[in-house]
């Protein structure tokens, strides 16, 4: 059996620390007996792309997701991504007609699609526990009645951080019962298992873990430490539980779709585009806080909107193209998109384009030369360190769903107050402080494999691409051309398998539970305050 776990984030670098002072004895004991390193991220270290190239074994040329946002076709419009939008098979795809599969929490699977032989739990994107969101649809009550306080989700909108935290390791804990109770209903052929909090507590909370970062208070430190170890410590005990259950012969591989480093700064392309003449806002007057601002940000308000059922789905958010609503396209040249990237308003493509293609085309050269040649006013050091166009970033048929340029911020600096995540719509300047977001993605994610036949050693040179075809090769079912290879993690070499031919659209009928907009608004709100919109 192959237990997959998805440890969204993490980083040796914030683990180590704590497995060497044995506050995270399972992580411990995996890390003596098992192959561990570092696994490098995709191009932009985001969650729906990472996790959709180790769905796919494809880089995002390949697989079609380029952020969690889409453009709708001809508008100038922007929808959510999901599942349904992935444009290959996925790993569990593939083994499907011939091993029994389960999934729990892995991001992009909402809606979650039949599975021969198997099962599936989705994750972040499922609007609320009213969805669909398991398959088979029987699991859902079950799984409810077995875990009552099962949350898809936990939203710091409204929380303070020690709620928060606690908030976080009550979810953990309730996200461990849950997958024992996957893996209760059936023998398994592989289960993959996903904590996402990891990701979620680290945006959060890296100012605690570095004494230079500027939002770094050596009381708040002393006061909320205990609470962030006790939410690792119930992820390390969920991964013993876990391991337990699945016995000594099966192989366990462990792994994240990115790593984290504390950041302190935030650039806002779309008013440093503004500043260089290149977007212009119409002018409109401005808007008063509205009832359901407060109800956001009021911790107070926040709870007697949770105990009144007329207010508990009142959702009146922004969506993911809110930010542009003010857009003059008719005087804008780029624009930073909700898909991730600058995206040039060329004539013919754009509803409202101005740019010929070949003025795009120069045109992209001149901002690409700009932002390498940019300075943070405050404090010197150049926010973004590498500039794209998108057919060097993400070659493949997919690429022209990718924005123009894409943008790589200072994410590695040793000195937190270099470090630079991207803003989106618009903010007070271009440069701002990063605020409550004081950790950001880097591209060195964890990765660690035990099992029979899997020495102890370190590893290198690990992609998070070659996830998929390893699992395939460790199950016994042939990969299929993917980007990746497969890792060599066994002692003594494994036979090769003959390539099958792609496997049928899953059985059963494929569903698309149309969102509503209360639901689509409450989604994207989840994005925005983790920093992806």
């Amino acid at each position: 059996m192959y237990l997959i776990i998805g440890l969204d984030g993490a980083d040796w670098r914030i683990l180590d620390p704590w497995i060497e002072q044995g506050i995270l004895p399972h992580l411990a004991a995996l890390q003596r007996r098992g192959a561990w390193g570092s696994l490098r991220s995709t191009l932009r270290p985001e969650s729906s792309t990472a996790w959709s190239t180790f769905a796919t074994g494809l880089l995002p040329g390949h697989h079609g997701i380029f952020s969690f946002s889409r453009q709708q076709p001809h508008s100038s419009h922007y929808g959510l991504n999901n599942a349904l939008q992935l444009r290959a098979l996925t790993f569990w795809q593939w083994a499907a007609a011939q091993k029994r599969m389960a999934l729990l929490n892995v991001p992009m699977t909402y809606p979650p699609q039949p599975l021969p032989q198997g099962g599936i739990i989705a994750g972040m994107l499922t609007p609320n526990l009213r969805s669909p969101f398991t398959q088979p649809l029987a699991w859902r009550d079950q799984l409810l009645a077995a875990v009552p306080d099962y949350v898809i989700n936990v939203e710091r909108t409204g929380l303070g951080l020690a709620d928060f935290i606690r908030q976080t390791t009550q979810a953990i804990r309730a996200r461990s019962r849950a997958a024992q109770w996957m893996l209760a209903q059936d023998n398994w052929d592989a289960a993959v298992i996903v904590f996402t909090a990891t990701d979620r507590l680290q945006h959060y909370t890296l100012h605690l873990l570095s004494p230079t970062h500027p939002a770094y208070d050596a009381q708040q430190a002393r006061t909320l430490m205990p609470l962030l170890l006790a939410a690792y410590q119930a992820i390390d005990e969920g991964i013993g539980q876990l391991v337990a259950a699945v016995g000594p012969d099966a192989t366990l591989f462990l792994l994240s779709d990115h790593g984290f480093a504390p950041c302190s700064r935030l650039f806002s392309p779309n008013m440093w585009l503004e500043a260089q003449g290149w977007l212009r806002r119409r002018t409109t007057a401005p808007v008063s806080p509205s009832l359901w601002q407060r109800l956001r940000t009021s911790p107070r308000l926040r709870r007697i909107k949770q105990r009144l059922p007329l207010l508990r789905d009142w959702q009146r958010r922004p969506t993911p193209d809110s930010a542009l609503q003010s857009i003059d396209w008719e005087h804008t040249s780029a624009f930073y998109a909700p898909t991730s990237g600058i995206r040039l308003n060329i004539r013919g493509r754009e509803p409202q384009g101005i740019l010929s293609p070949a003025q795009a085309d120069h045109f992209a050269d001149t901002i690409i030369h700009r932002l390498l040649a940019l300075r943070d006013p405050d404090t010197g050091a150049a926010p973004i360190i590498a500039a794209y166009r998108r057919h060097e970033a993400y070659p493949g048929p997919y690429t022209d769903f990718a924005p123009d340029i894409i943008i790589e911020p200072r994410r590695h600096d040793p000195d937190p107050a270099l470090n630079t995540a991207i803003g989106f719509g618009f903010a007070p300047s271009a440069f701002t402080s990063s605020g409550d977001i004081t950790g950001n993605h880097t591209f060195d994610g964890i990765f660690l494999a035990a099992g029979p036949d899997i020495a102890p050693r370190r590893l290198s040179h690990s992609h998070l691409v070659d996830i998929a075809p390893t699992i395939l090769h460790g199950l016994g079912v042939a990969p299929p051309p993917m980007d990746g290879a497969i890792l060599p993690l066994w002692s003594h070499p494994r036979p090769p398998l003959a390539p099958v031919d792609a496997p049928p659209p899953p059985t059963g009928i494929a569903f698309d539970p149309q969102l509503s907009e209360a639901e689509q608004r409450a989604i994207s709100e989840r994005l925005r305050s983790l920093g992806y919109l």
